[in-house]
């Protein structure tokens, strides 16, 4: 049954949305990918093969300006919620995304600039990000989908991006999306890849603040395989009051900051065949503590993953945090991903998680046992050049704030590109 009120659900979600954006993931794609996850919008655009149509070839070919949109629908069925708890829940987001390359076309050193806008709207009374545990929902202390909320209309990316050396180094400079270049792998980008936050950037053990924030990153291949990347951005900032940005990091000097040392096979495979640590510090004061208002967050993420075949990529990620910010003190997540599988853009992957639950947070919640044990199976399938579904099935077990001891919860996300 909540099957069925689930794709019903996504089917009125579809009827009532635009029809936009871009395909899926594909291992071939992505060369001179340039320090940025799957999900940056240079990548995002890239990863669209299909013919294009003339206008959009003029305006590439012609003043070097390509955009894109999509609307995607994310839908959830829970089989055992919390007492009291929703076992639906539903949010879809249109985004209109595009880069225009405007100096050093001739000496490669290429400089542009790079926009994303969203509108992101609920169709349920609890939307996927708050589904978890901030709303009443499953009681697992998580979030899945994190990006789908209700919100509104919001700034994600503003920003200059500027290459030296060739592309062996590269700038970004405004208003920026950390995980787009800090933990990136790539089956993290929560449109295209896993749906829990345990599989995405951070693994959940990153106390990560808003998108659409101020800030400064930069990445440097030091040599053919080893890369260094690092970056400081506004803490404060919120991704639907932009503007506020310029108040907050100039007078509240509250920062997040990354140091991310790795070793790829090579700059084209940055985030397939891929090593790293990431050091991470969020100052404390601001809208992303969770219970102590003035703490601090800090750790430690690693993440390894390779190509053993052609198409067959697997991965162990995690992390080690310490304060207010993350929502583990531990994590750990063993996976596999497997491209074109049963056609050339479709995908599947799947992965375990181990978590420890924050300390503070695990007080606040009363929790009696912080361990929790997270699984997740999704296949990503392009139906034609424009329509992308994604089903997916997870298994939660000992949800630290749930009267269940456990639950499944189905979903099935939706994309229509333009």
């Amino acid at each position: 049954m909540n099957t069925m009120r689930l794709a019903v659900l996504i089917g009125g979600c579809l009827a009532c949305g635009s029809l936009f954006s871009v395909a899926s993931f594909a291992s071939t794609s992505y060369a001179s990918t340039s320090f940025g996850s799957p999900n940056t919008v240079d990548n995002t655009i890239k990863d669209n093969t299909r013919k294009k149509e003339s206008w959009r070839e003029n305006l590439a070919s012609e003043h070097n300006l390509t955009l894109g949109l999509d609307y995607q629908v994310l839908g959830l069925s829970a089989s055992s919620p919390t007492e009291g708890g929703d076992d639906n829940s539903a949010a879809g987001v249109a985004r209109f995304y595009g880069s225009w390359n405007l100096t050093g076309l001739e000496s490669g050193n290429v400089g542009g600039l790079v926009w994303k806008v969203e509108h992101r709207q609920a169709y349920t009374d609890t939307a996927p990000k708050s589904y978890s545990f901030i709303e009443p929902g499953l009681g697992y202390i998580g979030m899945i989908g994190p990006t789908y909320s209700d919100q509104g209309g919001r700034l994600t990316n503003l920003y200059w991006k500027q290459q030296f050396n060739q592309g062996k180094t590269a700038l970004m400079a405004g208003y920026l999306d950390t995980s787009d270049y800090v933990d990136t792998y790539a089956l993290a980008s929560p449109w295209t890849g896993f749906t829990n936050l345990a599989f995405s950037t951070g693994a959940g053990a990153i106390g990560l603040p808003d998108d659409g924030i101020l800030g400064l990153a930069v990445g440097h291949m030091l040599d053919e395989n080893f890369y260094i990347i690092a970056g400081a951005a506004d803490a404060k900032g919120r991704s639907d009051k932009p503007l506020d940005g310029f108040e907050t990091l100039f007078n509240d000097h509250k920062l997040f900051t990354t140091f991310e040392f790795g070793w790829t096979a090579s700059q084209e495979h940055i985030y397939t065949d891929n090593v790293h640590l990431t050091l991470w510090h969020i100052d404390g004061g601001t809208q992303h503590n969770l219970t102590q208002p003035s703490e601090s967050g800090q750790g430690v993420n690693f993440s390894a993953s390779f190509f053993v075949t052609p198409q067959i990529m697997p991965f162990i990620r995690g992390g080690f945090s310490e304060g207010d910010v993350a929502l583990y003190d531990k994590s750990l997540t063993l996976g596999v991903g497997y491209f074109g599988l049963g056609a050339e853009k479709n995908n599947l992957g799947f992965a375990i998680n181990f978590s420890e639950v924050n300390e503070n947070l695990g007080k606040a919640y009363g929790v009696t046992d912080d361990k929790q044990f997270t699984s997740e199976l999704y296949y990503n399938m392009s139906l034609g050049e424009f329509v992308q579904l994604t089903p997916n099935i997870q298994y939660i077990d000992n949800p630290a704030i749930s009267t269940e001891k456990d639950t499944w919860v189905f979903g099935l996300r939706a994309r229509v590109t333009f």
